[in-house]
């Protein structure tokens, strides 16, 4: 048999079996527990007999049973003998004359009240999970034999239950503060061609068809788009560090003042849309580009001289001297074209939307859309249904690093039970009571109760409503964890 574990839920037990007393015979009863454990079904009673009602030549046979709709099975049988027929039933067995049932205890009846711990183990069978366990009284004496009525001593077998409680998490949104006025960009980067030492623009000349028209197709999305007003176009040129940064300076204002005058020509806009930057040699971009390519040449060295104090000049002269000019051929050739370029951002203003072409703009244009637009939209669906989840994780893609579409992108992930999904937007989602919250949910959800109460409290405190439902749902999943481990 094995180690005796602790009863769980004593109480509720005993209340439901309570010590009764059988009219027919001077029996009561109590158990303490009928509980399956593994493939044993584990039986301890307390049976109380008043012997002095028991007479010299009668004898009382309690004959415990389980037994349910489909089945039955008696147990071995408890004999309480009076003082005579305990002395005819040892000469019985003395003679072997005897041949009686199995008996868990024979025992000549007291003068007062017997007490017998009916302890046992016993196969448990699929069919015993909806049995009852009763206690059948018998007694004999004077060539009469009396059955009594069955005293019922647990109406039913504790079973360990088929799966572990299953949380149910309320989860608390927040609804994100609507923007007054829609402010988009579209950001780009050309990378242009120009002979050298020149700054006209050539649109046949290398591969600048291309590049000009990225340029062309990103403001004409947003000039033919009847949602958006262009608010200004911002353009800012870099030239690589060879030569000097005088002239490379010169250079890049005048090639990005070529790039707005192509640009405004072939639109037809005014001179006033747009705002020029000349940010002369990128040494920024290349340490970056330097940093990222592990086959540049006395890669170290040459990081060296980019990170020095030196001015521009100096910097570009020590680059072409070191090691015999090879880390600088091998950078003028793989690494400052990519420097020479312009960066255009194509600013514009977005009108706001109803409810229901909001539900057409997200398909195609999400990123028209605010923040507010897009909880909206969401809450003109079912929850949970497939496109209020769908909102919400469209809202977290267009706004990667804001708290509020983190955390509600985090809530949608927790409804899925998406864990790993739900740890990294909780990351991002700042610490709001609704993201302490959000996080208490997903320690329960993982199991660790102890971090959950504590997250929840907080939040319940903080005065998120969801917080008390799910506090709720943490005791439901302790108390059902200690029911499993009770049938270990």
């Amino acid at each position: 048999m094995k180690k005796t574990m602790k009863i769980y839920m004593a109480a509720a037990l005993l209340a439901v079996v309570s010590p009764a007393i059988l009219a027919q015979a001077p029996v009561k009863v109590v158990c303490n527990e009928l509980k399956q454990k593994g493939n044993e079904l584990v039986i301890d009673a307390v049976i109380t007999v008043d012997g002095s009602q028991i007479k010299s030549r009668e004898n009382l046979s309690l004959t415990p049973v389980l037994e349910s709709a489909s089945q039955k099975e008696g147990l071995p049988s408890i004999l309480l003998n009076g003082r005579i027929s305990q002395k005819v039933y040892d000469r019985e067995i003395a003679l072997n004359n005897l041949q009686d049932e199995p008996r868990f205890l024979v025992v000549q009846a007291g003068k007062n009240e017997n007490v017998i711990n009916y302890k046992t183990v016993i196969p448990f069978e699929s069919w015993m999970k909806d049995a009852r366990f009763v206690l059948v009284p018998n007694m004999c004496g004077c060539g009469k034999e009396e059955q009594g009525a069955p005293l019922v001593i647990a109406d039913k077998v504790l079973t360990r239950p088929d799966k572990r409680y299953e949380v149910q998490p309320t989860l608390a949104y927040i609804s994100p503060e609507a923007e007054t006025v829609k402010h988009r960009a579209e950001v780009g980067t050309a990378y242009l061609d120009f002979q050298v030492g020149k700054y006209a623009i050539l649109p046949d000349f290398r591969n600048n068809a291309v590049e000009l028209a990225k340029i062309d197709n990103t403001i004409s999305t947003v000039v033919n788009d009847k949602n958006i007003t262009l608010e200004g176009i911002i353009l800012k040129g870099f030239a690589s560090p060879e030569g000097s940064y005088k002239s490379n300076t010169v250079l890049a204002g005048n090639r990005v003042k070529a790039l707005s005058e192509y640009i405004r020509k072939k639109h037809d806009f005014k001179p006033e849309l747009f705002t020029l930057d000349n940010g002369s040699e990128d040494w920024e971009g290349l340490k970056a580009k330097v940093e990222a390519d592990r086959s540049v040449p006395s890669r170290e060295a040459v990081l060296a001289i980019i990170n020095s104090n030196d001015d521009p000049d100096k910097k570009d002269a020590r680059l072409a001297a070191l090691d015999g000019g090879v880390p600088y051929r091998y950078v003028l050739k793989n690494i400052y074209p990519s420097l020479r370029r312009s960066d255009y951002r194509v600013a514009y203003q977005v009108r706001f939307f109803t409810v229901e072409e909001g539900r057409e703009i997200i398909k195609t244009r999400p990123q028209q859309l605010s923040l507010s637009e897009m909880f909206a939209v969401a809450n003109s669906y079912e929850i949970g249904s497939k496109e209020y989840n769908e909102v919400f994780e469209i809202a977290v893609r267009m706004y990667s690093d804001d708290p509020v579409a983190n955390l509600n992108a985090a809530n949608i992930a927790l409804s899925k039970n998406d864990l790993d999904a739900a740890r990294t937007y909780l990351a991002k989602a700042g610490n709001s009571p609704e993201a302490i919250h959000a996080r208490g949910v997903l320690n329960l959800l993982e199991g660790n109760l102890d971090e959950a109460g504590k997250l929840l409290e907080q939040a319940k405190a903080a005065g998120v409503k969801g917080a008390a439902a799910n506090l709720d749902e943490l005791r439901k999943k302790e108390a059902d964890n200690q029911l499993f481990d009770s049938f270990e």
